[in-house]
């Protein structure tokens, strides 16, 4: 038995099929020339390689059998998405380092994607973000330091006072991503060298001695 070829065409209704699309529809991608065609007789047909390299390279469209798109796509580039998720930053804050013009983009049927080539250049280019990856190694760091909102509430001080007293003080800093945080040690060795401020649990429990104190009764002599 002779061995059967494998097709290498498709008809143009038979692509609109695969995709759920109609006829208009299926014209329509035809004339948009993302894929190669050809006449057999009168009849235009769809060359099958390159209709699945342009699907492996778009997220537009979807296979009516539920086979992902954009295989390839993924392979080198992020989504606004996913370079947000990369990052730990809202999708909002990825279109903003984008628009910075930090990454390499390509528009893809509309979609603007980030190259994957141009966002490992950037990242270790700075230091400012971190991947979620490099913030889990960051865990003992931020473990054995405090961020300066952090030393603002535990003294009950607005923000920019613990800014002075950062800048004027001899504290330890270490920058991690965009934010520098102070040791703990630092931290105590400068709190227990001044007197005057005070964490809020060290004010608490001096007003609970304080109200505690037994009062002195005085009589008036007469």
């Amino acid at each position: 038995m002779a061995e059967m070829r494998k097709r290498t065409s498709m008809s143009v209704l038979e692509m609109g099929r695969m995709l759920g699309l109609g006829k208009t529809e299926s014209y329509w991608l035809i004339k948009k020339n993302y894929f190669k065609t050809i006449l057999v007789g009168n009849t235009m047909r769809v060359m099958i390689d390159s209709f699945e390299e342009w699907y492996a390279n778009q997220f537009k469209y979807q296979k009516v059998d539920g086979t992902p798109p954009g295989e390839e796509l993924k392979k080198t580039t992020y989504s606004m998405e996913e370079l947000g998720q990369r990052l730990g930053l809202k999708e909002a804050t990825a279109y903003e380092l984008v628009a910075k013009g930090h990454f390499d983009v390509v528009d893809v049927l509309g979609k603007r994607r980030v190259t994957k080539e141009s966002f490992e250049r950037w990242y270790a280019s700075q230091t400012d973000y971190r991947t979620v990856e490099d913030q889990e190694l960051d865990a003992d760091i931020m473990a054995s330091t405090y961020g300066l909102p952090e030393m603002a509430r535990m003294l009950g001080v607005h923000r920019q006072t613990i800014y002075y007293i950062v800048a004027n003080e001899d504290f330890e800093l270490i920058k991690v991503g965009r934010y520098k945080r102070a040791t703990k040690e630092s931290f105590e060795k400068w709190y227990h060298n001044q007197t005057r401020y005070q964490l809020a649990e060290d004010r608490q429990e001096r007003l609970t001695i304080k109200s505690q104190a037994p009062k002195q009764n005085f009589r008036e002599k007469f």
